[in-house]
């Protein structure tokens, strides 16, 4: 066999190698493929079978109402990822609840309609866009038009002062930050539409570190410093505040959880909104950009 006749016969060699390579790496990963559907589908009928999805905004009304009658608690559900596999029930609601209505959860109820497991998956289009679409008509109730009212009649004045202390001990005044944005946010341990704003709050805080700008969050159910700190020290950014209802909260006329306000360094209230609110969220952002591009007022 000549050179070339070597050549080509090492060529087929090395070509048929490489393809059997190919066929066995193919086969081990379809292989893990398949394995990994047959586990997923084991724990779907562990977890599932004999139940059946709640299909209707009336069935979940009416299985939220038999487990409040029969005193079912959280730790009575299976909480289950889309692959079907157990959660906390606090990452499971955080899951949703910080999703952007990008993450919903599918009821499952015995024959008696008690519910007996939730599991998360991505939300169809169609979902996201009710779940935005109906926060919009809440924007639009008495209640809320009364909340923007009451905010509304804040802008451009003085902020009401406060002095206070978190959850380090660190004493904030307000009169003492002048000079600086402050943003305050109204908030309680356990509020659903709180937790949803709390990554992009947490955003801004990151974004603004080396500004002069104060990130200040009154918890208002009067809990301990420790039980604020433990609960936010690994989850919201902002300096956190222990109150209660009764105290700056109320000076702010606050009604709905949570709220938010941008005092400017002179003290003057510049923004306000409440409740979760994604097409109000972005203006804390544009409203402090905007502020410290300001030049410091002649004294």
């Amino acid at each position: 066999m000549g050179m070339l006749g070597n050549k080509v016969f090492l060529s087929s060699v090395l070509f048929v190698l490489f393809s059997t390579g190919i066929l066995k790496a193919q086969v081990a990963d379809n292989s893990k493929i398949d394995s990994v559907q047959k586990q997923t589908e084991a724990r779907k009928v562990k977890y599932l079978s004999g139940l059946r999805k709640v299909n209707s905004d009336k069935e979940l009304k009416y299985a939220d109402s038999v487990a409040i009658a029969k005193n079912i608690f959280q730790s009575d559900i299976r909480f289950l990822s889309q692959d079907y596999q157990r959660m906390q029930s606090n990452e499971f609601n955080r899951m949703i609840e910080t999703g952007e209505y990008k993450w919903i959860a599918d009821t499952y109820v015995d024959a008696d309609f008690v519910i007996k497991a939730k599991v998360v998956r991505p939300a169809t289009k169609a979902e996201e866009d009710k779940g935005l679409n109906e926060l919009k008509e809440y924007f639009k109730s008495p209640k809320a038009l009364e909340c923007e009212k009451v905010i509304n009649s804040q802008l451009g004045k003085p902020a009401p002062a406060f002095s206070v202390v978190d959850v380090n001990g660190v004493k904030y005044d307000l009169n003492e930050l002048k000079g600086k944005v402050v943003v305050l946010n109204f908030w309680f341990i356990g509020c659903g539409p709180c937790r949803k704003e709390v990554p992009k709050l947490n955003e801004l805080v990151e974004k603004y570190k080396d500004k002069e700008v104060v990130f200040l969050a009154f918890e208002v159910n009067n809990n301990t410093p420790d039980k604020v700190k433990a609960i936010t020290e690994k989850w919201f950014k902002y300096t956190q505040i222990p109150t209660k209802r009764t105290e700056v909260a109320q000076q702010y006329q606050v009604k709905v959880y949570p709220t938010s306000y941008v005092i400017d360094q002179q003290g003057i209230v510049r923004l306000g909104f409440f409740a979760y609110n994604p097409f109000k969220l972005p203006e804390l952002d544009t409203t402090i950009e905007s502020l410290l591009k300001q030049k410091p007022a002649k004294k």
